[in-house]
């Protein structure tokens, strides 16, 4: 039944146009945020990946407390338009449980963080991407993302997510990025396709990705 359900979706998800993928991850740039989006508090350690859309920035702990407590002075502090966003209350937990990893062990920082995708024309936030944790026994990361609903169908997450994925996959001890979909979610889905995600194993209810070098 399990195998019925992943043939049905595939063929959901190559239902339409099709698009090529993206190469095959490898190294990105990863450099100190610049003085347009510095904060007000300085953190060296804040890093950025930049797409040809999109700026993905790594939050400090106190910008994270500002997006779970304070949207708009995250927004403020980081140099962009406002936008009347508020985190979604059960993102609230998940951003507390990353703040409490990341001070007891700062050095996997990078992993808890939260990531904000900034649209470039609009210097405005339109989604958030996170790692859940550093390498695991298998060498894999597992990702998240959500993105502004107003904002989809553009690509966006796609760009994202592929580059949050060439980055992680030329971190030392790297092997593979994992992710996990509910079997609903076919936008979702069709994010992890088109970046060259495969599907390694389902249940009635959750998909299991896989890219790897």
């Amino acid at each position: 039944m399990v195998r019925n359900l992943v043939d049905r979706l595939f063929r959901i998800l190559n239902e339409g146009q099709r698009k090529g993928r993206p190469g095959h991850p490898g190294n990105s740039r990863l450099s100190t945020i610049s003085a347009d989006f510095r904060s007000s508090s300085p953190d060296p350690t804040m890093n950025r990946l930049d797409t040809p859309r999109l700026t993905l920035m790594a939050l400090t702990v106190q910008q994270m407390r500002w997006q779970r407590d304070s949207f708009a002075r995250l927004e403020q502090a980081l140099g962009l338009a406002a936008s009347g966003q508020r985190l979604e209350d059960e993102l609230r937990p998940i951003v507390s449980r990353a703040i409490s990893h990341i001070r007891r062990r700062p050095h996997h920082a990078h992993w808890h963080c939260q990531w904000a995708a900034v649209l470039k024309e609009e210097r405005r936030i339109v989604g958030s991407l996170a790692f859940k944790g550093p390498p695991n026994r298998d060498d894999e990361v597992e990702i998240g993302y959500g993105f502004d609903p107003s904002y989809h169908n553009r690509g966006l997450a796609t760009e994202a997510v592929g580059e949050m994925v060439r980055w992680a996959l030329g971190e030392d001890g790297v092997k593979a990025v994992i992710a996990e979909t509910a079997n609903m979610n076919v936008a979702s889905m069709r994010v992890l396709q088109k970046v060259g995600f495969v599907i390694t194993s389902a249940t009635q209810r959750y998909l299991y990705w896989k890219i790897s070098f």
